[in-house]
């Protein structure tokens, strides 16, 4: 699993190039989703904040007056640090619980969105951080514009942030959001390509690059699009991916053996008997594309190679705990 975090500035475009990462397939974890949920009623978080800041941030329901917090935290240095004292760590909490589930479910690229990610957080605890930056009178511009805010309240709220320079050398990747909304989806797009094969190359660390992976359907068009998805994620990786049909099979396997084969359902009868009387018998891993594996032994994230979640049982696989990569 590849662990990203994804910050930027008020109105530098983060949440877009987010929901562009979302819809190209990385699994999303929003810090602000987080706090609005660790502030829910009758929590410990809420009721600390209402000790710490007085009872009139809260609106007559009992939630989070969120304006009357920000007026009391904005521009005040120790005030906005006591705030992220209080909710910080049960967000990270939680953050940590949602990691090891999409690690568990095989996620292969999870993206925290974290707006006050240099503020508050380590950024090197990240395998990789994204900046998403604009010019602050472009900034400015987009708060007066879009969100209808008056000159002194934008600049207050841009103010109140840490500089954007001061992020951008601690950043793997800057993404520039001063041109179009199609400029700034071909920069995100270039992006998280480069993510894609950093996600892909983690599931093969122990691997020679250039090694093959066999991918065995009936013809080339049994099950192509799930096909076409596994071959992009390991070509990602560095491995030589070979698209072989099942009559073809048990001649590749005279030569240099594979690491792994995956067999789609049409084709398995004819792969295993290939594969158990190649010399010597049963030479690596196969693996079979079905339905209803069982028992499952690899959930593979294919999202951001386009296609779905798939699930994969290998042969003599039985009793091992399922995995999120193939070798």
């Amino acid at each position: 699993m590849l662990n990203v975090a994804l910050t930027g500035n008020i109105a530098a475009g983060k949440s877009t190039v987010v929901e562009l990462f979302k819809q190209w397939g990385a699994t999303i974890i929003d810090a602000d989703a987080l706090a609005r949920e660790a502030q829910a009623p009758g929590g410990g978080v809420l009721a600390a904040i209402a000790t710490r800041f007085g009872a009139d941030v809260l609106a007559a329901d009992g939630t989070l007056d969120r304006a009357a917090l920000r007026a009391k935290v904005m521009g005040d240095d120790a005030a906005l640090a006591a705030l992220n004292a209080i909710v910080h760590p049960a967000v990270q909490q939680r953050r940590s619980e949602l990691h090891r589930v999409a690690r568990e479910r095989g996620d292969a690229i999870v993206v925290n969105d974290i707006p006050l990610l240099f503020e508050v957080l380590d950024p090197s605890q990240f395998d990789a951080v994204v900046l998403v930056d604009a010019p602050a009178p472009l900034r400015r511009t987009r708060l007066r514009t879009l969100r209808q805010l008056p000159n002194g309240d934008a600049d207050r709220m841009i103010a109140a942030q840490m500089p954007a320079e001061r992020k951008r050398g601690q950043s793997q990747y800057i993404i520039e959001n001063e041109g179009t909304l199609k400029e700034l989806e071909k920069q995100a797009r270039k992006v998280f390509l480069d993510l894609c094969k950093r996600a892909a190359r983690t599931g093969v660390s122990k691997e020679t690059p250039g090694q093959r992976l066999i991918l065995c359907g009936t013809d080339a068009k049994d099950t192509a699009a799930v096909l076409d998805a596994i071959d992009r994620r390991y070509s990602d990786a560095g491995m030589r991916v070979e698209r072989i049909p099942v009559k073809g099979l048990a001649k590749a396997l005279r030569g240099n053996t594979p690491l792994s084969i995956v067999t789609t359902e049409a084709a398995s009868e004819g792969a295993r008997a290939a594969w158990e009387r190649a010399v010597p018998p049963r030479p690596c891993r196969l693996y079979h594309i079905s339905p209803d594996p069982d028992p499952v032994a690899v959930r593979l994230d294919l999202r951001p190679w386009g296609h779905a979640r798939i699930a994969l049982s290998e042969e003599d696989g039985a009793g091992l705990a399922p995995r999120a990569d193939l070798l």
